[in-house]
């Protein structure tokens, strides 16, 4: 079922790494001051939903990750890219575009490792939409909650750890 295999591993990072091309165009860079703010974002995305992403499954919510697969996807494009992408779009798009702006390109994501690995395959989002467009879908959208999550997120961080940019 799943096919994790050197060539779909590299294909993938091929892919990550050309979305990551278009999202450096919101932010070039990560300046000095922004990168304590940057690792502390992107570390606690990765390891809360490394983790969740088990524990879904585990709780038969979401369809298995392959450990390559889970590791990818929560380490370099949800803990690297999408908080590149947050850092550049933060300021300059209101909440509405960022949550279309995140959602499209998780959905762009998951269906790239579904057509490399077989992942996200799944007969349900919650029980609640039937098929595996929905699950697709549905996760997609909660992923487009990540801006609103963070700004919320680095606010409440920012009370105990100095030196987060929050805005």
């Amino acid at each position: 079922m799943y096919s994790v295999t050197p060539v779909t591993v590299f294909g993938l990072l091929l892919f990550y790494g050309a979305l990551f091309v278009i999202v450096r165009t919101h932010q070039p860079g990560i300046e000095r001051p922004e990168r304590k703010t940057f690792f502390t974002i992107g570390g606690i995305w990765a390891v809360a939903v490394f983790l969740a992403n088990y524990l879904l499954y585990r709780a038969g919510l979401m369809s298995f990750l392959p450990w390559v697969n889970n590791f990818m996807h929560t380490f370099l494009w949800i803990g690297v890219c999408l908080t590149f992408l947050y850092l550049g779009v933060r300021e300059r798009h209101g909440m509405i575009t960022q949550f279309i702006m995140f959602a499209t390109f998780s959905l762009i994501v998951k269906y790239a490792e579904h057509l490399l690995f077989g992942t996200w395959d799944h007969a349900h989002f919650f029980h609640v939409f039937r098929g595996n467009f929905a699950y697709i879908l549905g996760w997609s959208l909660a992923d487009g909650l990540y801006p609103p999550l963070t700004l919320y997120g680095l606010r409440l961080l920012g009370r105990w750890v100095p030196g987060l940019i929050v805005l």
